[in-house]
């Protein structure tokens, strides 16, 4: 009895998704189009084979393609219209497409299609020599099977040798197609990497886009920093009622860093399902680079595939997911946009310090300047309580819940708690490394961090960018720049704003010269917006909001903040007059400052205490699981900043 031939999965089920994805199928084919090996971003190859079958063989739109990984010697290079039987291809999903992947076990057998006898011959004799070793050999009945396929199958499709050796030949130059956006001219054919940095503009059958990859063009529209002119130029680029593309919108790179390209289908549909927007990094085949409508811009066209209509050229990637087998053009990439982003904040500093010059050369020519306001009068306070601790007024703004909880001082909430326990036949006591537990306690803000109040609010970002890059590499940061976020990133970027700062506590004691204890507090978001009435948002672009927060944290710490940002610049000023071997200041001024005593008020307020897991490389520290240990921390609650009326300035 003659063996039973190979099932095959016929190529429609494939595409139409109705083989699930991973999963390994046997499947035949006529090829039409081959793409030779390229390197990977790995240490492997990979080439591509287009084939069809029955299935499929009406319709000129559809094809499926095998992606061959491994190495160049040991992939098969078939001809136009051979027969190739694939045994063991993975099904994978990429790019909204589905098509098949080789793994180490997949056999591929090419035959011939100038040699393929027609039935009842079989197609033994047209079986090209095999370039690596199969794991299943075919049968007499598996030639024959191949003999009727390809004798049965409409050949209209197949391209012309001529063709077909063209698209080859372009498959080999893929590499050399790939170009810096500085180096595209006029009726050029470019692969890309860059980062999309305006909002896709999406008009139905076709999407515009700015991308940039960081380098600069002459013949790039020259996006202005607002500021430097009297009014920002209107985008050359119309799109039609309801466009809103100024300048002052703009959140890419200035100067002429970025181009725009227009996308048809199917790209416009792969751009709308990946939900491509600002801050997506794209790789781009094929696209045509000319002067637009304006004649003075170029631009970019990203069309249709003729011979493959439903092939996408647009491809999202993704840094954080690419790790170290990250396309080191995208990583240039990143990069250069690192490297601009330092270079931008550093012109953006000088313009800002040129504006301020500005203005205080204006303001000392006007006479007419309003007096300050004060934060708040004495008469818009609140009664003033009954004195928590005898011959110390306290801050009567500053409100807490649970009234009823008796008072702990700061080294009571220090105080280490032990729970007995009986080890082996002997009562030990274990510390615990913290407690669940809420106090109220009557304190003095000392201190806080960070150092500058824009820097109270941060913004929940959805990944840094700066993170493919080496340690070394990053960007770097201080106090000052811990929570900024660079000048051209979008709001899609940001997840939200969220408060988080940190309170350095002191004890109130009546004794002037009973040593007083301090304790570090966090303030998370739902503790600030309690103790602010306010909900976070962009300090540094939003003026008002800082103001408002500034007065009311004068009415939580008085003077704190003129005194602290007084103490930083004297450090500053002396760490300078070090590095140059100048002489240290005054002391005499130094003891003049440090002698004066702050003028906030103490408050009751609540405080818990709680732990939070961190890293520990000492096994013998480690008592919360493998790797980790508990810290102790304390938090504020249920505070609040109680003012019938806040004085609102502009």
């Amino acid at each position: 009895m003659a063996p039973a031939a190979i099932s095959f999965t016929a190529a429609d089920h494939i595409l139409e998704g109705r083989c699930p994805t991973l999963v390994l199928v046997n499947t035949i084919g006529v090829v039409v189009d081959y793409r030779a090996p390229i390197p990977t971003r790995r240490d492997d190859f990979k080439a591509q084979i287009r084939f069809y079958d029955e299935s499929i063989q009406d319709d000129d739109l559809k094809s499926l393609s095998l992606n061959i990984f491994g190495n160049p010697k040991e992939m098969p290079v078939p001809s136009c219209g051979d027969v190739v039987v694939i045994l063991g291809a993975k099904v994978q999903s990429y790019q909204f497409e589905f098509s098949l992947m080789t793994n180490w076990h997949t056999d591929i057998y090419v035959f011939a299609a100038s040699s393929i006898p027609k039935p009842p011959q079989d197609a033994q004799d047209a079986l090209q020599q095999l370039v690596k070793k199969a794991s299943k050999a075919l049968t007499k009945t598996d030639f024959a099977l191949v003999s009727a396929f390809f004798h049965r199958l409409d050949k209209r499709r197949v391209p012309t040798a001529a063709e077909y050796q063209s698209k080859m030949e372009m498959s080999v130059n893929t590499n050399k197609k790939f170009s810096l956006l500085k180096d595209v001219a006029s009726d050029r054919f470019v692969n890309v990497i860059a980062e999309v940095v305006k909002k896709p503009y999406d008009l139905g059958d076709r999407f515009t886009l700015w991308i940039s990859d960081y380098t600069e063009h002459p013949n790039f529209f020259n996006f202005a920093i607002q500021g430097l002119d009297s009014h920002a130029p209107s985008d050359p680029y119309k799109h039609g009622v309801g466009s809103n593309s100024r300048d002052a919108d703009w959140s890419g790179p200035y100067g002429k860093h970025s181009v725009q390209i227009t996308c048809w289908q199917p790209h416009a549909e792969a751009i709308r399902a990946n939900n491509i927007s600002v801050g997506s990094w794209v790789s781009i085949r094929n696209l045509q680079i000319n002067f637009g409508r304006n004649n003075s811009n170029l631009e970019g066209f990203l069309r249709g595939d003729n011979l493959y209509p439903n092939k996408i050229l647009i491809s999202v990637l993704d840094p954080c997911e690419d790790g170290d087998s990250m396309d080191s053009r995208l990583k240039e990439t990143i990069r250069r946009r690192r490297d601009y982003n330092l270079e931008k904040k550093k012109q953006l500093k000088s313009l800002q310090d040129a504006a301020k010059a500005g203005q205080k050369r204006r303001a000392a020519l006007q006479d007419d300047s309003k007096p300050l306001l004060k934060p708040s009068s004495e008469n818009d306070r609140p009664p003033t309580p009954e004195p928590v601790v005898p011959g110390i007024k306290f801050n009567p703004t500053i409100k807490c819940e649970n009234k009823k909880q008796p008072l702990s001082t700061i080294p009571e909430l220090l105080e280490r708690i032990y729970i007995d326990t009986v080890i082996g036949k002997d009562a030990a006591k274990l510390p615990l490394p913290f407690i669940n537990a809420n106090y109220r306690a009557s304190v003095r803000v000392k201190d806080y961090l960070p150092h500058r109040l824009e820097d109270f609010a941060y913004p929940k970002l959805k990944g840094n960018i700066n993170d493919c890059l080496s340690d070394e590499e990053h960007e770097p940061s201080d106090d000052d720049e811990a929570h900024k976020i660079s000048h051209f990133i979008s709001s899609e970027k940001i997840a939200g704003w969220e408060w988080r700062f940190y309170l350095l506590l002191e004890d109130v004691r009546n004794s002037e010269t009973e040593p007083k204890d301090n304790i570090w507090v966090s303030v998370d978001n739902h503790a600030a917006q309690c103790l602010l009435s306010m909900d976070a948002c962009d300090l540094r672009n939003s003026k008002m909001t800082l103001s408002t927060l500034r007065q009311k944290l004068f009415h939580l710490w008085g003077d704190l903040e003129e005194r602290k940002t007084q103490k930083l610049l004297r450090i500053e000023k002396a760490e300078k007059q070090a590095r140059a071997n100048g002489p240290p200041a005054d002391s005499d001024d130094d003891e003049a400052c440090a002698a004066v005593e702050p003028t906030n008020l103490p408050f009751t307020c609540c405080i818990k205490q709680y732990g939070v897991k961190l890293r520990e490389a000492d096994e013998a520290k480690a008592d919360a699981g493998e790797g980790k240990r508990w810290q102790r921390m304390y938090g504020l609650f249920g505070t609040q900043i109680s003012l019938q009326d806040m004085v609102k300035t502009e």
